[in-house]
């Protein structure tokens, strides 16, 4: 019995972090953005609130680490930031928008009637993504990588530091010098850790069982999204996109270095939640800035946050997410003839470019 309790614990402890927080920080996305739609409304809130979490640990977590301050005091200054934060978010929802789900809405959806084929295509796609969200949560994988970034998340909450302890030996180390500098502008491995410090949960256990069937579902939330603008909102459609993605992805596992690998077995690496969130995010929030055509650019603010996000999340991140901002904002500026649309783009891509060249310069 008490084995279970404690898992029920770490699922709920867990879940409050990837899913309660990150929605209740989306809703100011959702408001800004004016996103209608019940369904809509939370895919989008869950997804750019996760974004925007991991950027407020990069924006702390540096400095932090710099610093050479402690766990604890990263820890503690994080949660008041997300108190913060969502005392201002209950504030702005209460005064502006009310409930979420209008009268419309509701409406809406009684008007509407599921056929056969969706709700057959729904099950099926839902009990897919719950397989493989599973798999790696019964099933514990492990390869080289754990030797550093788990050890990475063990030292700093058994001994209270940041970045400060070598991951082989465990001997103190000034960690800002050379090829471990990446990890400064990267911190994904702090992230986890004030994450298990926040919950209690080792961190071995925290990264290779709970958080994974958290960002597999996540990740597969935003496929939905993507899903749901190129089959325009064709419900049934998107299911089945979701089917053949989840098809690719399962049967696709031919080595550890394959797309699938990366996103089914090492999705709680930093490297593999770009691959499989940031990178599609980006893509999606491309999309809706170029069907906003000559209207307002507040699908460009999510770029900022999602800029930080990637920083935290992995070297990878601070090169891919400026160059594919770069690249768009040139080509948007270029068909909408508007040097201000590319300019902004461009300029959610300066934190990541900022923290490229710290890096580089200590090389």
């Amino acid at each position: 019995m008490e084995c279970w309790y404690m898992i029920y614990k770490n699922l709920l402890y867990t879940g409050m972090l990837f899913v309660v927080l990150p929605v209740w920080f989306g809703l100011l996305w959702v408001w800004y953005l004016k996103i209608e739609g019940t369904v809509r409304k939370l895919c989008n809130a869950w997804v750019l609130g996760l974004a925007s979490m991991f950027a407020s640990g990069q924006i702390l977590l540096v400095p932090m680490i710099l610093g050479k301050r402690t766990l604890t005091e990263a820890v503690t200054l994080w949660k008041i930031f997300l108190v913060i934060v969502s005392i201002v978010i209950m504030v702005i929802l209460i005064r502006r928008c009310g409930i979420l789900v209008t009268v419309e809405n509701k409406l809406e959806n009684k008007k509407k009637k599921a056929g056969a084929w969706k709700i057959i295509f729904g099950i099926l796609a839902a009990a897919l993504i719950l397989l493989q969200a599973w798999i790696p949560y019964h099933y514990q994988h492990i390869d080289d990588d754990d030797a550093r970034y788990v050890s990475e998340e063990v030292s700093a909450v058994v001994h209270d530091t940041l970045l400060v302890d070598d991951p082989i030996t465990d001997e103190y180390m000034y960690w800002d010098v050379g090829e471990v500098r990446k990890d400064v502008t990267s911190p994904w491995t702090m992230y986890v850790a004030m994450c298990c410090k926040i919950t209690g949960i080792a961190p071995a256990v925290f990264s290779h069982t709970f958080f994974p069937f958290f960002m597999i579902i996540i990740c597969y939330v935003l496929y939905g999204m993507i899903g749901n603008v190129l089959f325009r909102g064709d419900a049934e459609k998107t299911a089945l996109f979701l089917i053949v993605l989840s098809v690719f992805h399962i049967w696709n596992f031919t080595s550890t270095h394959t797309l699938s690998a990366m996103f089914l077995l090492r999705i709680w690496q930093g490297k593999a939640i770009v691959a499989g969130f940031i990178l599609p995010l980006l893509m999606y929030l491309f999309y809706q800035i170029f069907m906003s055509e000559k209207q307002s650019m507040k699908w460009a603010a999510p770029l900022y946050a999602l800029s930080f996000a990637a920083a935290l999340l992995s070297g990878m991140g601070i090169i891919m997410a400026p160059v594919m901002m770069g690249l768009y904002g040139l080509l948007d500026g270029i068909y909408h003839r508007n040097l201000k649309r590319m300019l902004c783009i461009w300029i959610a891509a300066l934190p990541c470019a900022v923290y490229m060249i710290y890096y580089t310069a200590g090389i």
